[in-house]
């Protein structure tokens, strides 16, 4: 009222759209605050009064809208009826509190929603799955390495270039390799060491695509260049090809490789991403929480960049691959006998690759799919490329060995073989009759064997082999 008198107001000159006394009421209200101590008796008030002969005292004051701040009543309806449980003092932050509360299920219920992070992992079974059929290709890769180098002077090994091979076989288990890593998640693999994994899946992939795909492309290669050659220069076809041909090509991709690898570490390295889903219901209906399922993804801040980089370097080599076997298909050189195995491989993994990459993109968000698909193209790929290569070759040794025996059993009922004697060494000519008439020994008509015996051994008969 003083207030009012001093702008010359009266509280009789209050209307609602009178502003300035309005704001004076509300200062008033808001600065009103006393200390009461009433014992009340009627249920209509709510502020001081006595139940069980308690009697109940605060303060009185108002909120900024002018509402009365009086004592906060906690009820819980019990068998149909209204439970006082407390009472709550908002200006002295005091809780009274009765103890008469039942839970149902003994269980204290939550006050908000519980969010639980539940991270998708690839299923172990599967995991388990890809990762044995993973190492049986490691292990068949291995042998047919140790086969490969162990048969190497032979002529059916020697003239497909084994070191060539080798590389393959090399990039081939480089590959399966990088399926075991393409399953590891947040069930066995560290936030922290994370970033660690999928930098060496995309080394690992990349390596062993070129070690394996750049060995088989330059062979095609190779054969197109001496095919073209011949049509000007005939002489061409006898020439040898040179392995460090073959071997440079190699090396020429695994130095683009290196370079993009390395600019993509250093500049924008992979790091762990985590994707969030909408949240899903628990499996029991008693657990009060939410699930909100994530899952991990190797991403860098420009990944469609990076990836868009490697595909068109990678679509490029595929393509043009594609067209060398096209081109050679229907050709035989001897100087690369097993090219047109080699192109039929590179058809295979050119068409798995065209629909692996856009695929996997789109399912990317599904663990287990994701992980299948890309697991068992690789391990396509991988075994195919071994078959298409090596068992046409163990095949020809299979061959081999059988032509070797059929002559042995002829030459038991034929001619006697003639010993030449010369001191210690000794000159077994053993003469064979072949259907056709002709003869694979230089003394017409025979085999030619120079010994240290007097007995045609195993080990002469290979040594003769070994010139085949």
């Amino acid at each position: 009222m003083d207030r009012l008198h001093k702008y010359g107001k009266s509280l009789k000159e209050f209307n609602y759209n009178n502003k300035e006394i309005a704001d004076e009421i509300y200062s008033a209200i808001n600065s009103t605050q006393f200390f009461r101590n009433i014992v009340l008796r009627s249920q209509n008030q709510d502020f001081n009064f006595t139940i069980d002969n308690f009697t109940f005292q605060g303060f009185v004051a108002f909120s900024s809208q002018g509402d009365r701040i009086a004592l906060t009543q906690i009820e819980q309806v019990i068998n149909g009826n209204y439970v006082v449980l407390g009472y709550y003092e908002t200006q002295a932050d005091n809780l009274t509190w009765f103890d008469r509360e039942v839970w149902r299920g003994g269980k204290v219920p939550q006050d908000r929603t519980i969010i639980r992070r539940v991270l998708r992992t690839v299923s172990l079974p599967l995991f388990i799955c890809m990762c044995i059929i993973s190492s049986i290709g490691i292990m068949v890769a291995v042998a047919l390495i140790a086969f490969n180098i162990w048969n190497k002077h032979r002529r059916v090994i020697l003239s497909s270039h084994p070191v060539c091979n080798t590389i393959m076989l090399f990039g081939i288990i480089v590959c399966l390799t990088a399926v075991f890593l393409l399953g590891l998640d947040g069930r066995f693999v560290n936030p922290s060491a994370y970033p660690a994994v999928c930098q060496a899946r995309a080394w690992l992939l990349t390596i062993g695509f070129t070690l394996s795909f750049g060995a088989m492309f330059s062979k095609v290669w190779r054969v197109h260049r001496l095919t073209t050659k011949a049509k000007s220069d005939p002489k061409v076809r006898m020439k040898k090809v040179q392995p460090w041909k073959l071997y440079s090509m190699v090396s020429g991709l695994l130095v683009m490789d290196f370079i993009i690898m390395l600019a993509w570490q250093l500049l924008d390295p992979l790091q762990r991403r985590i994707e969030l889903f909408p949240l899903e219901a628990p499996d029991s209906a008693l657990d009060d929480a939410q699930i909100r399922p994530e899952l991990e993804h190797c991403e860098s801040h420009n990944n469609n960049v990076w990836l868009s980089l490697i595909y068109a370097y990678k679509g490029l080599v595929l393509i043009f691959g594609l067209f060398l076997a096209y081109e050679t298909r229907s050709l035989k050189v001897k100087q690369i006998n097993d090219s047109r195995y080699v192109g039929m491989s590179i058809y295979n993994v050119v068409i798995l690759c065209l629909i692996t990459a856009p695929v996997t993109m789109v399912i990317a968000s599904q663990q287990d799919a994701s992980f299948a698909f890309v697991a068992l193209a690789i391990v396509f790929c991988c075994f195919l490329s071994m078959a298409l290569i090596f068992v046409p070759k163990k095949e020809e040794k299979i061959k081999l060995l059988k032509d070797r025996l059929a002559e042995k059993e002829t030459g038991k009922g034929g001619l006697a073989p003639t010993t030449i004697t010369q001191g210690k060494d000794t000159l077994i000519v053993a003469d064979f009759i072949t259907d056709a008439g002709t003869s694979d020994s230089a003394f017409g008509g025979g085999i030619s064997i120079y010994t240290r015996s007097s007995r045609c051994s195993q080990s002469d008969i290979e040594f003769s082999e070994s010139y085949l």
